[in-house]
């Protein structure tokens, strides 16, 4: 967990989370749009209940002040048009009505890939690193963001500053090459249905690596962690995996931006290319990318970064509670101010 600075106990406050199959984040956000603060990060595994971390993220502010809480708005990995709250990969589930009504202050629940588009006005060139620059028209047509984590997500945000939400990482596998092709008929041995997240996500990393282990002829296993270790010492398997995870990620992402018409741009993001970092084959990325037949060109004309900014998630949050304080005070949104993020 890292702790910053007591907020001023004088301004009213949003508590933003962005919740993971693996880490929950949490942060103090006021209505200023000044910096986050208070930013603490926990494993999910160390709490029974998604309340107990919240309580705990609670109980740590609590200890260095006692801030006024305006609203609480959290991002989490999972479907969230029901009030009963189930993330996809961790046994955690809430009641959004029931955490409201024990808390007291207006909850609000978003995919945490919905609050992955509302903070792309914050970014600047620094919060990025271009894999391409094009002729994009990032005010004036779709921006979509996507990555692999413990899951595989996305969303788009439209010209208009809607966000479109949608679930890529479970569509279809769909081989392009011969290789890939018979890595999906290894792993139709292990699950029914072949999914993008069982492919482009930390366990995906694994899926890659046994089933290139079974092409091979001597079938192991190798969690995420461990194969990015044995890629940084040279071994050959490992590699091979981080060539078809680098390539299979080009072609999925090339599809969403065709699905999703993101002449504005496409960015990526997600822990797991954080872990790989110059593992990650960005000339492979970028070539799968735009192999698209007729529509080469047109997915040649998409800019392409990768997100480098800390906490993309929290400060989307931050953004929609700041909205929807600013709408429940019969306040026009567009008089808030959107900032270069921190």
């Amino acid at each position: 967990m890292s702790l910053q600075q007591a907020p001023d106990q004088s301004a009213g406050w949003h508590i933003v989370a962005d919740i993971g199959g693996t880490n929950a984040r949490f942060a103090l956000a006021n209505q200023a749009a000044a910096p986050l603060q208070c930013v603490s990060v926990y494993r999910c595994a160390d709490f029974v209940r998604f309340e107990d971390a919240l309580e705990a993220y609670q109980e740590s502010v609590r200890e260095r002040s006692a801030p006024q809480v305006l609203s609480v708005c959290l991002a989490v990995a999972a479907t969230v048009h029901k009030d009963l709250i189930s993330l996809t990969n961790y046994p955690w589930q809430f009641s959004r009505r029931a955490l409201q009504a024990a808390l007291g202050v207006p909850v609000h629940v978003l995919n945490d890939f919905t609050a992955h588009a509302l903070c792309l006005p914050l970014l600047g060139d620094a919060d990025v690193q271009w894999l391409r620059r094009a002729p994009g028209r990032p005010h004036a047509a779709a921006r979509t963001i996507a990555g692999p984590g413990t899951g595989f997500g996305g969303a788009t945000l439209t010209a208009a500053g809607e966000v479109v939400e949608s679930e890529p990482g479970h569509c279809s596998f769909a081989p392009v090459t011969e290789h890939e092709l018979r890595l999906l008929q290894v792993l139709w041995r292990r699950y029914p249905r072949i999914c993008v997240e069982q492919l482009l996500s930390g366990p995906g990393l694994a899926n890659l690596y046994w089933a290139n282990a079974v092409l091979g002829g001597n079938p192991r296993e190798l969690g995420a962690a461990d194969i990015v270790s044995a890629a940084q010492h040279g071994d050959a398997l490992a590699l091979q995996t981080l060539r078809d995870f680098s390539g299979i990620l080009g072609s999925v992402c090339g599809d969403i931006a065709l699905s999703m018409g993101s002449l504005g741009g496409f960015y990526l993001t997600g822990g797991v290319l954080e872990k790989l970092g110059a593992l990650f084959d960005q000339t492979l990325f970028m070539t799968r990318f735009v192999d698209k037949g007729a529509f080469q060109s047109w997915c040649s004309e998409v800019p392409v970064a990768r997100v480098t900014l800390a906490w993309p998630g929290l400060l989307g949050c931050a953004r929609h509670a700041r909205l929807q304080t600013q709408i429940s005070r019969g306040r026009n949104p567009a008089d808030i101010e959107v900032p270069h993020a921190p």
